[in-house]
């Protein structure tokens, strides 16, 4: 090649095929169903499964595993989602590796809670009546909570503006079992005690 002389460009190279390299995948919430208006949850006494029912329309299902100390979540047309303890007063809805929500006690007696979630934030407050609850923005409710006159198998709720339904499932979570709700996993369970060392002397 003759000094001064530019060196020609060889051919171009085919360009990465889709195969050659990972696309990169906007990050994107789960869609998450919401509620407005009258539900329920509905279970039969003694029993681990439960339904979320609005009018006769079935919403989710939910069954809790008192052994793990969580409660599994399942939404039409959607992945299971987990509601399960993550340290003391907090339980976090996992949905895969995605969190969806999560749920934190506000008082030492378990009388407030704080619901988060994907565009979505309230109080869950415990009103002066036995089993009474009620969805909050600061002072003002926007949702309220009954249970049944002994227990939580029947649990009416009634919102004013769009819930998502985990959100729902995380204050059912916390009202029907509460004691789990507060419990890292494994912490109720109970922990069998080391043997003791024994001296074993030489001969006998």
């Amino acid at each position: 090649m003759a000094a001064g002389s530019v060196p020609r460009r060889g051919p171009a190279g085919p360009s990465p095929g889709p195969g050659r390299y990972a696309r990169a995948m906007p990050y994107r919430l789960p869609r998450i169903p919401t509620v407005v208006g009258d539900c329920r949850f509905e279970s039969a006494v003694m029993s681990n499964r439960w339904r979320l029912l609005q009018d006769r329309k079935v919403l989710a299902e939910l069954q809790r595993v008192p052994t793990r100390h969580t409660s599994l979540l399942r939404l039409a047309g959607s992945a299971e989602i987990e509601l399960r303890p993550a340290g003391w007063g907090t339980v976090v809805a996992m949905q895969g590796d995605t969190e969806v929500g999560r749920v934190v006690r506000r008082s030492w007696w378990g009388r407030r809670w704080q619901v988060n979630g994907p565009a979505f934030a309230c109080d869950l407050v415990s009103d002066p009546l036995p089993r009474r609850w009620s969805l909050r923005f600061g002072s003002e409710p926007v949702g309220r909570l009954a249970g049944g006159l002994l227990t939580y198998n029947h649990l009416a709720v009634h919102t004013d503006l769009a819930v998502p339904v985990v959100a729902l499932a995380l204050a059912w979570h916390v009202l029907a079992r509460p004691w789990e709700a507060a419990a890292p996993p494994g912490a109720l369970v109970p922990q069998r005690a080391a043997a003791p060392y024994r001296v074993v002397r030489s001969g006998g």
